[in-house]
């Protein structure tokens, strides 16, 4: 019997689960009014760029895997389509058809992976992303698809599946954490520039912090939205113990206004502020500088605040975009 090399094709892979089954209803059981990751989620679905479990949950505080991350940013980037794993043939299956018809042995390709199998649901996304390289996996030669991710290699799949992200700024965007001569750097300084990351209070992203589903779909979320001009981070707010005082701008500060300080937008430049955790807007004027905290972003009255949160709440986090 002669043998033949023969390359598997993509679609010839078998996918037996999706990591996303779907939904059969327009908003997740357990994405509620108020949940930090309400907004993002929520249209993330309603643009069916990701779907939830068959009971109508997202599980957005349930950690995810390599291979569940892989899926889902890749998607998520445009840089593959679900119609490219559509096909549902069982390997072994093709294999005894194509030996019963040509009478020769069949030498199946390497996995693409030390530690994949072939026949892995998430295997066509591993052999495609790695063809690309937006990943290669560790020294060993192992992709480790069960292991939890963690931040930075979140970012790296992301980024990576764009053919236009400029890293040329990475030393201006530089955090306590992470230091100029990481491997991760370029990435998580191009997050900060376009807030896709949250930055905490001692200024911080926590690199190695393993990811949650949600967090994942908020990093989805603001890099679409900063490509239609809207920015990220905290909003904070200011009021009566500041009543009457003047303003950068030269003008009286009036907490009853809906004003709000910011650190670089011109006077008199008309913003919408939407808190991300109940998707309430309320548009501001910029009459003022600040606030200064890591990533802190927006500064409102205790008016404007309230229109979108609780002023209990102190510090949210918001989208905002230019409006005139």
């Amino acid at each position: 019997m002669s043998k033949k090399n023969l390359l598997i094709p993509l679609l010839l892979i078998p996918m037996f689960l999706s990591f996303l089954p779907a939904a059969s209803a327009q908003s997740f059981s357990d994405v509620n009014l108020g949940d930090k990751y309400y907004t993002s989620i929520s249209y993330l679905q309603e643009n069916k760029i990701v779907e939830g479990y068959q009971d109508n949950t997202f599980r957005p505080y349930d950690d995810i895997n390599r291979a569940e991350a892989l899926k889902m940013l890749t998607l998520a980037s445009g840089v593959f389509t679900e119609d490219m794993f559509e096909e549902n043939i069982d390997i072994e299956d093709e294999i005894t058809e194509i030996v019963e018809e040509n009478e020769e042995e069949v030498i199946i390709a390497e996995k693409p992976f030390t530690d994949t199998p072939l026949d892995a649901w998430f295997t066509p996304y591993l052999i495609a992303a790695k063809e690309k390289e937006i990943i290669n996996g560790y020294p060993n030669g192992s992709f480790k698809p069960e292991q939890k991710i963690n931040l930075v290699e979140s970012l790296k799949i992301f980024l990576e599946s764009y053919d236009n992200i400029d890293y040329s700024n990475t030393a201006d965007y530089l955090v306590n954490d992470t230091p100029l001569d990481t491997w991760f750097t370029k990435y998580t300084s191009y997050a900060i520039f376009k807030n896709l990351i949250n930055i905490y209070s001692n200024n911080i992203i926590t690199p190695d912090q393993e990811m949650s589903r949600g967090y994942m779909a908020e990093i989805i979320y603001r890099k679409i939205m900063t490509e239609e001009g809207y920015e990220f981070g905290k909003a904070t707010w200011y009021g009566a113990a500041l009543q009457g005082n003047y303003t950068a701008s030269g003008e009286i500060f009036d907490y009853h206004q809906l004003t709000a300080a910011h650190l670089t937008l011109p006077f008199g430049t008309i913003v919408e502020v939407t808190n991300l955790a109940n998707g309430e807007s309320i548009q501001v004027e910029i009459t003022d500088r600040g606030p200064y905290g890591p990533g802190r972003v927006i500064d409102l009255t205790s008016a404007a605040f309230k229109k979108i949160a609780s002023l209990g709440a102190g510090v949210i986090y918001v989208q905002y975009k230019i409006v005139e």
